[in-house]
């Protein structure tokens, strides 16, 4: 489904190029789980914007189901950090912005966010806006939002890193079925080693500026029932640690 191919990203940074990513080969079949883990400034929201295609690669090339991404694709959604909902508009209308942009009707948007909305737990809060919500609630709008275009990839950027550790694990499953159900190919961000293993069914490790790749581990049992508390899954987290701590 997504394959990177030599691809590094050079900025330029007070006149001085930066080199932020350093030939990076990843596959990612369709439907799987992919997360990235690294040090801070290791160039993981960097690859991720590239794979949405907000960024281009300075070298080396990005194909998505067998198309190179020179663009943003239609197929492709992205959830930020901080939500990305607009404090003006209510909860439905957050999550209708996508599909009003491409210029859905008002019943087509009911058809396709009525049970969405149900199934994220969001039934009753359609007329609240941003500040009346908490941020698991937050996090499920944006979860709405992306879904409502109905991608074929999902790309989040560190989508659950504010939230309790309770409503975090609660997303995280959410996540896990909504992939399942959906088939979608999903990229993950996260500083969070636990999550990394709980989500990620291939975890990729980044080094330390300019970003490279120190490790692509294949982690099968990723999200399913009571993986967290298995010794497998513990292993997998002192492996991952190890390798961040080299």
């Amino acid at each position: 489904m997504i394959r990177v191919t030599g691809v590094s990203y050079t900025y330029i940074n007070n006149g001085a190029r930066v080199s932020a990513l350093e030939d990076i080969n990843l596959t990612i079949p369709a439907g799987q789980a992919c997360v990235l883990i690294g040090p801070s400034g290791c160039g993981k929201t960097t690859l991720l914007y590239l794979l949405a295609g907000l960024l281009k690669p300075t070298r080396g090339e990005i194909r998505i189901n067998g198309a190179r991404v020179t663009r943003p694709r239609r197929q492709t959604a992205i959830i930020l950090q901080d939500y990305g909902l607009l404090p003006w508009k209510t909860v439905w209308k957050n999550a209708a912005l996508g599909l009003a942009l491409r210029g859905c009707s008002r019943q087509r948007q009911q058809e396709i966010l009525e049970p969405l909305l149900a199934a994220l737990g969001l039934s009753g809060l359609e007329k609240r806006y941003p500040a009346q919500l908490s941020g698991g609630q937050k996090q499920r709008v944006a979860i709405a939002r992306a879904l409502s275009l109905e991608p074929d990839t999902l790309l989040m950027d560190e989508p659950f890193s504010a939230l309790d550790a309770l409503t975090r694990e609660g997303l995280q499953q959410t996540l896990v079925d909504i992939r399942r159900q959906r088939c979608l190919t999903t990229v993950l961000v996260t500083h969070n080693i636990e999550e990394a293993v709980f989500l990620g069914q291939q975890i990729v490790v980044l080094t330390a500026a300019p970003g490279r790749l120190k490790a692509v581990l294949e982690n099968p049992e990723a999200g399913t029932p009571d993986y967290r508390f298995s010794e497998t899954f513990h292993r997998n987290c002192s492996r991952v640690r190890q390798l961040l701590q080299k």
